[in-house]
Parts: structure tokens; C-alpha cells; sequence
């Protein structure tokens, strides 16, 4: 890449990336839709990872990329979409050829407008009724995903742990056949499949990313920094230990612990310069440390990607029980 990012007070050194990244996107020069990695883009343009990260979810705000660590990112649509299009025209021109395609069918405007809302108000009425189950390895992640989940607030959440399936645990197999979709990551799909795909209901894979906020947050720790890791499980300390390998993030030392026990948790988190929590436990985490250490509590989010295709299958689902 050729460009040169200029020292600009009005213009920061990310948004000037994603601008240069925007351009090229555009004009069809990145041909495969696979964009650098976080590391290389820093490095082909000098500047640091946080800065690279930024640049990526400016255009992932905008709904130009999609991806996640260790799977790469990639470009969410063709150029000659991203020059033509936005999310609002795209729209227009999902109902400009719906309508088109009720008047040639002998239906007026008024009729069509109608049906419109009708069918609107059924899809609403039916969302109250959908019991959808999260399904995970571990209870950070699960418990996040089932508060805070992007979907519709009516939907009525369960989250089962993938441990309790193992088990064949009667009371959750009971549960989970009452439910109508079930939600997974897909490091987890085939194994959902094989204790509930007998049910006959959509088993849905998602694509689980490190929010960028926690990243940014974390390239922001010095190198040489002690930091600790505080769980509930020993899984989840392993997935983030992972992500920090893909990353590139390294330290002095990294200390963990799964404990519940307040004095082994407060023993290793004065040791520590910085502690990765996981969801629920930031604030006791918090209570234990010194005011100069950094506590960031390690969240992922479900890509855009992931969510958009979970919402058709809720709304496919609800035709198949109308």
C-alpha cells in the first residue's frame, strides 16, 4: 500500500485508514474481499495495532466488513453496491419491488399498504411466542449472549450450558424440547446437532468476535506489564489466552485463576498491572485491586453477519408456524 498517513490534528491516523481502505474497497482494488490482518495493516502503514483496529471497525460500523480474530476480514459486499448503495436505499428498493410486484397482481396501493401492516402485526404477535435457547461452554459467554443479545425484546431467552446436554441432564432435555430455534457458536455447531438435532428445530451457528472496544483497551497495555486473568471457567482463560496469541499480545507474565474465592482472586490481581475479567466479575475484581490497576472486562459479540441471518431464520421459523 502506498499511501502515506499524514499527521493531522483534525483528521486522526484511523479515520485517515479507513478512509484509505474505503477507496480502495470502492475501486475494486482488493480483489479476493479478504482484507490484511490487523498486524500486517499496522505494519504496512506504521502505526499500532489500536490504531489498525479502530480503522476496522469504523468500516464494520459502517457495513463495509465483517469479520473476526483468527478468521480474518473480509469485505461484506461488492464495490459496485458499496458505490451505489445504502443501508436506506436498499431498503426502498425491497418495497419499490414488492409493491411493483402487487400491482401485477391486480393489487392496489391501499390493498397493498394493508397487507403490509397486517402481515407486520402477525410477525409481532408471533415474536412474543418464540422460545429461543442459547447454547455455550462456558456461562460468561452464555449469560452475556442471553442479556444482551441484538434481537427482539419479546423473544422469550434460555440459555442452557453445552456441559448440561453432555450430561443428557432430563430436566434441561426437557427444556430444550420446548423451545422452538437454538442458538451456538460454530465451534460448537455439530456437537448441538448431535444431542438436539433429533428435535427437528433450526440449530443456528454464530460467529463470536472480541468486541473491538475490549482490543483497543488491551493494545493499550504497556508490554512489559503483569497481567491477570480472572474467570469463572478455565475455557473461557483459554480462548482468551488464544486471541491474545493471534493478536500478538505479549507481556512480561500472565497470571489466571478460575477461583471463587475472594482471597485467591485478591491475591493474584495485586500482582498484576492490568486483569482481562470476564462478564460479572469486573465488579469484584475491582474491589480487589490497587486504583493504578487496569481492569477491562473481556466481552464478545456475535458479528453482523451472524446476527442479520439469525433474524431471517427467527422470521422463517415464524412463516413455519404460521
Amino acid at each position: 500500500m502506498e499511501e502515506k498517513l499524514k499527521n493531522n490534528r483534525n483528521l486522526p491516523y484511523y479515520m485517515q485508514l479507513k478512509e484509505i481502505l474505503k477507496t480502495k474497497i470502492h475501486s475494486g482494488a482488493i480483489e479476493n474481499k479478504k482484507l490484511p490482518t490487523v498486524r500486517q495493516l499496522a505494519r504496512d502503514f506504521g502505526v499500532s495495532i489500536n490504531t489498525a483496529l479502530r480503522a476496522y471497525d469504523e468500516l464494520g460500523k459502517e457495513g463495509i466488513v465483517t469479520g473476526s480474530v483468527g478468521r480474518g476480514t473480509f469485505i461484506s459486499t461488492n464495490p459496485q453496491e458499496l458505490k451505489k448503495e445504502n443501508r436506506k436505499n436498499l431498503l426502498m428498493k425491497t418495497i419499490e419491488h414488492s409493491l411493483e410486484e402487487a400491482l401485477s397482481l391486480d393489487y392496489t396501493i391501499e390493498e397493498f399498504e394493508t397487507s403490509v401492516r397486517e402481515y407486520v402485526k402477525e410477525k409481532l404477535e408471533m415474536m412474543q411466542k418464540v422460545k429461543l435457547s442459547f447454547i455455550e461452554c462456558n456461562i460468561e459467554q452464555l449469560t452475556y449472549f442471553t442479556d444482551h443479545l441484538e434481537l427482539d425484546p419479546h423473544i422469550h431467552r434460555f440459555p442452557i450450558l453445552l456441559e448440561s446436554l453432555r450430561k443428557q441432564d432430563d430436566n434441561i432435555m426437557q427444556e430444550a424440547a420446548n423451545n422452538d430455534i437454538f442458538v451456538t457458536s460454530f465451534y460448537h455447531l455439530d456437537e448441538v446437532y448431535k444431542y438436539l438435532g433429533f428435535l427437528g428445530k433450526p440449530i443456528i451457528g454464530i460467529s463470536l468476535e472480541p468486541e473491538v472496544k475490549t482490543i483497543i483497551k488491551i493494545a493499550q497495555i504497556p508490554p512489559g506489564s503483569v497481567v491477570g486473568i480472572v474467570t469463572t471457567s478455565k475455557k473461557f482463560i483459554s480462548i482468551i489466552k488464544e486471541i491474545l496469541d493471534d493478536l500478538d499480545f505479549h507481556f512480561s507474565k500472565i497470571l489466571e485463576t478460575n477461583s471463587k474465592k475472594s482471597e485467591t482472586v485478591k491475591q493474584l490481581v495485586r500482582k498484576c498491572d492490568a486483569v482481562l475479567v470476564s462478564p460479572k466479575r469486573k465488579k469484584a475484581v475491582i474491589s480487589y485491586t490497587e486504583k493504578s490497576t487496569t481492569v477491562i472486562e473481556f466481552v464478545f459479540t456475535p458479528d453482523r453477519t451472524s446476527i442479520n441471518n439469525l433474524k431471517v431464520a427467527l422470521l422463517e421459523l415464524k412463516n413455519n408456524r404460521a
